[in-house]
């Protein structure tokens, strides 16, 4: 019996169009062929529709979703201009307007400048100018109103019975010397008990009859003549100091006058103490005095 070529048997089995679509892209990778012995040319037609359907599928393929997209932009290109925000417009508004107020106010300067064409100078305050004919007359009065022994202003002036005038510290300086000497020689020696409290009360009295009033008067010198005692001096001329010295206030207001136009201000004085014992700064150098 001869022989006979057996036809080739195609698979009869295609995926169906549902398959097609469910399927992805992989399951179309392999076709099968039933008979390998078939001609080449029937192999290679199978190769190029399984690759025209692979295609089809690529075509097919669903698109990803709008947020794995990325968007590949040249660093070249510019940014987009960003909207003022409010803060920012608002700033803008007021910097117009700040403008718009400078022009105008400008505008006004020159128009008030036209209008005055001559303006008036402002008058000028003159300078006093220093008078130096009374600055030498404040200087030639300070020199006679100032201490000899200080050379300072004497703020509590007190004169002698010379004539002579110094200032209270300077004096008292001068008498506690002469004082503190004759205590050396006589320490029982105190001029505030020297005179006996009952004569001083005598005298103080208004209704004394004048015969009494002279008697006591010689009793208290014959005790002060025989009592030793300091011997104060004037400081310029060297006579001897017998009385306490005097307050000359006529010194002291010049003194205060010369001071304030030269604009100083005498110093403050010390609390007076209270229940004082002696009545002047004076009274513990020299005794009672009819």
């Amino acid at each position: 019996m001869p022989a006979t070529r057996s036809g080739v048997r195609q698979g009869s089995r295609q995926p169906g169009p549902y398959l097609q679509d469910m399927a992805g892209p992989s399951n179309l990778d392999f076709v099968h062929v039933v008979d390998d012995e078939g001609p080449p040319r029937k192999r290679q037609a199978v190769e190029r529709k399984s690759n025209k359907q692979r295609s089809k599928q690529k075509a097919k393929a669903p698109l990803p979703p709008a947020s794995e997209i990325i968007e590949i932009s040249s660093d070249e290109d510019e940014p987009l201009a960003k909207k003022p925000s409010g803060s920012t417009a608002a700033s803008e508004k007021r910097i117009n307007e700040l403008e718009e107020e400078n022009k105008n106010l400008k505008r006004a300067l020159a128009a008030a400048k036209t209008a005055q064409p001559h303006p008036v100078p402002l008058a000028k305050v003159p300078t006093p100018t220093p008078d130096a004919k009374s600055d030498k007359v404040l200087s030639a009065i300070e020199e006679h109103v100032s201490c000899e022994v200080c050379t300072l202003k004497m703020w509590n002036p007190f004169t002698l019975a010379c004539g002579h005038t110094f200032c209270k510290d300077c004096l008292l300086d001068w008498f506690s010397t002469a004082h503190m000497q004759h205590l050396t020689a006589n320490p029982t020696y105190d001029p505030q008990r020297l005179i006996p409290l009952h004569l001083r009360a005598a005298l103080a009295r208004h209704d004394l009859a004048a015969p009494q009033r002279r008697h006591i008067e010689r009793e208290i010198a014959l005790i002060t003549a025989s009592t030793s005692h300091p011997q104060y001096s004037c400081p310029t001329c060297r006579v001897l100091v017998r009385a306490k010295p005097a307050e000359n206030f006529v010194v002291k207001h010049l003194v205060r006058t010369i001071a304030a136009a030269q604009g100083e201000s005498p110093p403050k004085e010390p609390p007076r103490a209270l229940h004082r014992a002696l009545e002047g700064p004076f009274d513990g150098f020299f005794p009672f005095v009819v």
